[in-house]
């Protein structure tokens, strides 16, 4: 679907299914002025048409002792395929986000890991694995997202 085919209501619904996926069409519907049937199809229509491709949970990584994050950014030795870094990358389970990107780095990375020694221990696989060069920065604070 084309974005230029939702409407503010359909934008409405979106950012209030993003903030929390679990409301209810009733709450959702009095957020955007609907009735909960109305809203209900206008959800069932966006998830059909695959503008919601589905629904996630937030989950407390302190709790799964993960609760030390990390971007990290991978730049491969020349000679080296990226989809065989890829392929390998998929082993790493604290790597929560990656993607191949412009600039000075092929990769930027998060990584929700234990602690220092676990992030130490992922730089360590990285240039096992390809990486001519790694740079990492603690996360002191999360502001958006």
């Amino acid at each position: 679907m084309e974005s230029s085919a939702l409407d503010q209501i359909d934008r409405r619904i979106i950012a209030a299914l993003q903030l929390n996926g679990r409301i209810s069409w009733r709450e959702l519907g009095d957020q955007v002025h609907l009735s909960a049937t109305s809203v209900g199809e206008r959800v069932r229509r966006l998830e059909r048409e695959g503008v919601l491709a589905g629904y996630r949970a937030l989950v407390d990584l302190t709790v799964l002792g993960k609760g030390f994050r990390a971007v990290v950014e991978v730049q491969l030795r020349p000679e080296v395929v990226p989809e065989d870094f890829e392929a390998a990358l998929t082993s790493q389970s604290d790597v929560s986000f990656a993607a191949y990107v412009t600039g000075g780095f092929d990769y930027a990375m998060l990584l929700d890991c234990a602690g220092p020694e676990a992030l130490d221990g992922f730089t360590r696989w990285c240039k096992a694995h390809g990486a001519a060069r790694t740079e990492s920065r603690v996360v002191l604070r999360r502001v958006l997202g």
